[in-house]
């Protein structure tokens, strides 16, 4: 990043860098041997780092890159921080309504907000700190680790004697080679959250979960967004309902969603980004934003000397214990799993643990792994989709509740969305998606039902403060006992009632 010129948040970002990868700081004498030495400080490398210290464990920790990983520093905590701005500036755009809302406030609008992104990235990166590892008695180092053997790990010219070793090195940025994007330019995630002034327009190629979220706030900052993706409708991996419920919003919104396109070329005509699609039609932008997926970083650790087997796509390849091809050696995180988020960073993390240093059995089988994209409105998905119980062959009942039917919905006005689980034998409850406002906190009863094997008919007997959303509970339990009332119950309720009248 330029450093050298002032822009928004500047000053946030000086001493953001200084937690997470200060530049004067000298790595500490290692010790003689140690219980683990982990190689990654993003969460998962964190977690377990910091835990095994606090179980008395002797860590090293080595970070060639910044303290925090993708989430802290260009991932969880900067986009929610701009998704957080971008609800402002459509709120104040909102007041505007009825008056003349000048474009020239757009530009204002978009440094305040990343000014503040680049605050709250400061403020949260002192958790993630150096100082705060090596005050836990982490011994951290910083630089690019190399396996020498499975027991020694180099660190520039310092050599690390260790037990058991962790692989938590992440993952980067995909990025197709469409014809002329290297020659033209582009940002991805990891550097989007660098852009000092405001593009016109932009072209956000992949409508994923950070797709969709960037191109709604850049949209709402004041910037024109084109949302472009090969897939036939955004949020591919989601419900159908659930991607057509998000485009609707997008599109009442002003982001101009592409999707079923395929990108021939990309070019520069002055100081135009043109990108060319199969069937001729093109498009000028100011800037490009690639929003692919993710690649995991498996490149310079010379695993191969070590045993350890890696797949391009997948990265470290670990048996369900996270234990690698070498026994002494194991993987968590974004490295080695293919659900790429935080909360199952820290999840596996806390498996590692407790197999690399205490021969425990804990294992990821069964893991139960919500995810959500953070659009307004929220897109919650835990489990099954219809698409994967049908390929399965699992019989399923679909309940749902929208919000619109919700007592506290209409008196907030937020009767965008619904909530669905899918029901299988017994109750048991498959899968669930939920769209609307904080759906990421809605669906954590569904996760725990979930993840502790209670059916939906341990909804019924749950209470809920009226009026409130989580009201949706109930109903949906509701919902499916009148379901499964078959005609012959029905019948037995009739003749009962009419014995007893």
């Amino acid at each position: 990043m330029d450093i050298n010129h002032d822009y928004p948040g500047k000053e946030f970002d000086d001493q953001w860098k200084e937690f997470v990868f200060p530049q004067n700081y000298t790595n500490p004498k290692p010790k003689d041997r140690y219980h683990l030495v982990v190689i990654g400080a993003g969460p998962a490398g964190l977690i377990t780092s910091i835990a095994a210290a606090g179980l008395g464990a002797k860590v090293a920790l080595v970070e060639r890159h910044a303290m925090g990983g993708d989430c802290l520093n260009v991932g969880c905590v900067p986009s929610k921080a701009l998704i957080h701005q971008g609800k402002i500036a459509k709120s104040i755009k909102s007041e505007l309504f009825g008056q003349s809302h000048k474009k020239d406030l757009d530009p204002l609008i978009f440094s305040q907000a990343m000014s503040w992104l680049r605050e709250v990235r400061f403020e949260i990166a002192e958790h993630d700190s150096v100082k705060r590892y090596t005050e836990a008695g982490v011994d951290v180092f910083l630089g690019e680790a190399k396996f020498i053997d499975e027991t020694h790990i180099a660190v520039g010219d310092i050599t690390l004697n260790t037990k058991k070793s962790v692989i938590c090195t992440g993952a980067r940025a995909s990025v197709i080679p469409f014809k002329g994007l290297e020659e033209t330019g582009y940002l991805t995630n990891e550097n989007v959250f660098d852009m000092k002034e405001q593009p016109e327009s932009i072209a956000l190629i992949g409508a994923g979960a950070i797709g969709c979220e960037l191109a709604q706030a850049l949209n709402r900052l004041g910037s024109k967004v084109h949302l472009l993706d090969a897939a036939p409708r955004i949020l591919p991996r989601e419900e159908p309902e659930a991607s057509e419920a998000l485009t609707k919003i997008l599109t009442l919104e002003g982001v101009l969603v592409n999707t079923g396109v395929m990108i021939d070329k990309i070019s520069k005509e002055g100081d135009n980004k043109i990108i060319t699609f199969s069937d001729g039609e093109t498009i000028a932008v100011d800037e490009i934003v690639c929003a692919l997926g993710r690649l995991p970083n498996i490149e310079g650790l010379d695993l191969d000397k070590v045993g350890v087997e890696t797949d391009p796509r997948i990265g470290v390849v670990v048996n369900n214990k996270l234990q690698t091809a070498n026994p002494k050696i194991y993987a968590a995180g974004d490295i080695c799993f293919p659900y790429k988020f935080t909360h199952t960073a820290d999840a596996q993390a806390r498996i590692v643990i407790q197999n690399a240093l205490f021969k425990g059995r804990a294992k990821t089988d069964g893991l139960v792994i919500p995810w959500c994209t953070y659009t307004d409105p929220e897109v919650a998905h835990v489990g099954l989709t219809k698409e994967e119980a049908k390929k399965q062959e699992i019989k399923f009942d679909e309940i749902s509740v929208p919000w619109a039917d919700l007592d506290r919905s209409k008196t907030d006005n937020k009767l965008v969305g619904y909530a669905e689980v899918l029901v299988g034998k017994k109750g048991k409850i498959l899968g669930a998606t939920i769209v609307g406002d904080s759906a990421g906190e809605m669906i954590a009863p569904i996760v725990v039902l979930m993840s502790n094997n209670l059916g939906i008919s341990a909804l019924g007997k749950s209470i809920m403060p009226y009026p409130t959303r989580s009201e949706y509970l109930r109903r949906l339990a509701d919902a499916y006992n009148r379901k499964k009332l078959t005609p012959f119950v029905i019948k037995v309720f009739k003749l009962w009632f009419w014995l007893t009248g």
